[in-house]
């Protein structure tokens, strides 16, 4: 069931999965896992990932998501520019986001304003940031950069003035594979949590289940993933018994399954 990305959102205490797919085989694999533990979850796609074009992939993700019976949202990640955001929603992505992390805040809430105007239009739901997430986004990748930490008072101004959905928030993780110890800073999670929006966090492969746990009891509501699915089908390739493509693609698709419900059940509680 296709439904707007501020549908499946949870109450506190519970956060939904929001998992990067560059395929239809990983679409496939996350709604199984999903359908298999009745929860509801987001299909992202991050243009600058790669893989097929957003136009190509989603028919077949609007079809996969309308023919299971959870809610699926179907989310435009770190969308680029207004123009990738309005080719998502002619597409019928039920949730977007326009990174304007990286900018000024006032240019970042003006693009954010006119994303929400967007989205509005087609009864999608908005995600925001502030603060930066540093670290590339393919597995491997993650950077040793310092984030640029989340203010809660540009957070707070933000929300009042865009009316998002979702925020995302940098409090000490980083996109891509950790490359030495993570230091989250929950004290600062604790403070934006006051904000009355879902908080999202980025970067989140690689993380301890406690610290998942303590994350998703600090306010955290959508966690996304990538980088540990693509080393996880990575490693289902290396190790593939299949005598063919589709035999290897069973066993990857069968790997993104386990690793995404282990996955939901730790993040929904």
């Amino acid at each position: 069931m296709l439904k707007p990305l501020q549908e499946v959102l949870p109450p506190k205490g519970r956060a939904v999965g929001a998992f990067d797919v560059v395929g239809l085989e990983w679409a496939e694999a996350v709604l199984e896992a999903a359908e298999g533990l009745d929860l509801p979850v987001i299909l992202s796609v991050a243009p600058h990932l790669g893989g097929p074009p957003m136009g190509a992939l989603a028919p077949g993700l609007r079809h996969l998501a309308d023919s299971v019976r959870v809610p699926v949202a179907l989310h435009l990640d770190h969308g680029e520019s207004l123009e990738e955001v309005a080719r998502a929603l002619r597409l019928s992505f039920t949730g977007v986001m326009l990174d304007g992390s990286h900018l000024p805040l006032e240019e970042n809430i003006r693009l954010t304003q006119l994303t929400v105007q967007l989205a509005r239009a087609y009864g999608a739901g908005v995600e925001g940031e502030v603060g930066v997430v540093p670290g590339q986004y393919g597995p491997g990748k993650g950077g040793e950069e310092a984030p640029q930490y989340t203010d809660p008072q540009e957070a707070q101004r933000f929300y009042e003035a865009t009316g998002v959905d979702a925020l995302a928030v940098s409090i000490g993780t980083r996109h891509g594979l950790y490359k030495g110890p993570v230091r989250l800073n929950l004290l600062l999670l604790k403070e934006l949590s006051q904000i009355p929006v879902p908080l999202v966090l980025h970067g989140a492969s690689g993380l301890r289940p406690e610290e998942y746990r303590a994350l998703i009891a600090g306010g955290i509501r959508k966690i996304n993933l990538y980088a540990e699915l693509a080393l996880e089908a990575a490693r289902a390739l290396r190790g593939g018994a299949g005598e063919d493509y589709l035999g290897l693609m069973a066993g990857v698709k069968e790997a993104l399954k386990r690793l995404a419900a282990s996955r939901m059940r730790l993040w929904w509680g």
